[in-house]
């Protein structure tokens, strides 16, 4: 192997560890030892785990959210996507009716978002009964 090659192959090594990181670290250097990672592991996933999920805000809100919106694409995909959770979500029928009428009730939207909101209530309205009647 020629003199330059041998270095080259030092140099690539000395390049990948110096990316990674000492291969050789202990733990006090590290600033976590192994043992204080698990807990945190162990605690994240017994998050996760919790059954207590009725504290947290369901979807649907955070679209509703961007019912304030000035932009009318952003407005009308809200409408949209809070219509299609309506109709298939039968427990989340009401609140986002009730959420959709209150936008109806607001007078800083436009006319053309204004109808749109009522067309969608409409069908939500009729949609549903459709559904509860079969």
């Amino acid at each position: 192997m020629p003199y330059t090659s041998q270095f080259a192959i030092i140099n690539k090594i000395k390049n990948i560890v110096r990316k990674t990181g000492r291969l050789l670290k202990n733990e006090a250097t590290s600033g976590i030892s192994e043992a204080i990672a698990r807990k945190i592991q162990k605690s994240a996933c017994d998050v996760m785990r919790n059954p207590d999920r009725q504290q947290l805000t369901p979807p649907y809100m955070v679209i509703a959210e961007q019912l304030q919106s000035q932009d009318p694409i952003i407005f009308r995909a809200a409408v949209f996507y809070l219509s299609a959770i309506a109709v298939n979500e039968s427990q989340t029928t009401d609140n986002i009716v009730e959420i959709l009428n209150k936008c109806i009730e607001k007078s800083n939207i436009g006319k053309e978002q204004l109808e749109y909101v009522k067309m969608k209530v409409a069908e939500i309205r009729r949609t549903t009964t459709s559904k509860s009647g079969s």
